[in-house]
Order: C-alpha cells, then structure tokens, then sequence
C-alpha cells in the first residue's frame, strides 16, 4: 500500500554571527522570532543558494547590511500554520557592519548571545535549531 509523501515549502534562513551574538528577527504578523531568510520564489528553481538568501537578506535587512554567506549549517522543519510545513536550510553567516532597515514582514531585530534566544517566542522548530546550531559551534569553534 502506497503511503503519503510530505510536501513542503523550501526556505533558506541565515544564522547571522557578529561574535557569538545571533540575529533574530520578529515576524510582524505573529509576533514570533526567526532568522532572517525566506522561501525560495518561484523562478528561482535553479539559483544558488547563496543568490536566494542574498535577495531575501536585502529584502529583510535592508540594502545597507553587511552578511557574508558561508556554508550550510543546519536543515529543520516549521510548521507554519497547521499542515503547512516549510523544510529550512541554514547557512553560517558572519555580520560584517552596516546597517539594519527591516521591512514590513519583521518589526524588530535582536542580537542575542546564547542562551538569550529564550528570552524570546521563537517559531515553531527554531528552539531546537538554534540549540543545535549552538552546539555544533562549540564542537566546530571555527566559523567565519
């Protein structure tokens, strides 16, 4: 008997770094913290990921801000709604200065030291990826 198969939406999120300090956005529709990044437009099928995150980083934080993109750190599931399941790819990225100008989708930026994520409502499945994420630095200090 055939069983089902889940779909999901792709999205590409940054774990952005200045030190040991997280970027964490608020979704101004829930009130709930995320990374910044975002799904992947249609048309987009065949870009790198670096080019997706790019043109979601400039829509999220402005043209003025300085990420560097570096390699994959982490994937995880968000349940956004119920039944609607997006699968998130995480780069490491390091803050390089600038300047933060959210749009309309997020009314306040973070940057949280570890442990300082729970002092904030993150969206469903980010508790457990930031947590992963924080581990797997402290086994791989090296980052960029």
């Amino acid at each position: 008997m055939p069983r089902d198969i889940q779909r999901f939406h792709v999205g590409i999120k940054a774990f952005v770094l200045d030190g040991d300090r997280l970027l964490l956005l608020r979704e101004s529709a829930s009130g709930l913290w995320e990374l910044p990044g975002g799904r992947i437009d249609v048309g987009e099928e065949t870009l790198p990921q670096t080019e997706v995150l790019r043109r979601e980083l400039g829509e999220e934080l402005g043209a003025d801000h300085g990420v560097e993109i570096g390699p994959l750190a982490l994937t995880w599931v968000r349940e956004r709604l119920p039944g609607d399941f997006v699968f998130l790819v995480g780069r490491l990225c390091r803050w390089t200065g600038g300047t933060l100008r959210l749009s309309a989708e997020h009314d306040a930026s973070a940057w949280v030291a570890e442990g300082g994520e729970r002092e904030h409502k993150l969206a469903h499945g980010y508790p457990e990826a930031i947590a992963e994420f924080r581990q797997a630095l402290r086994i791989q200090p090296d980052h960029p």
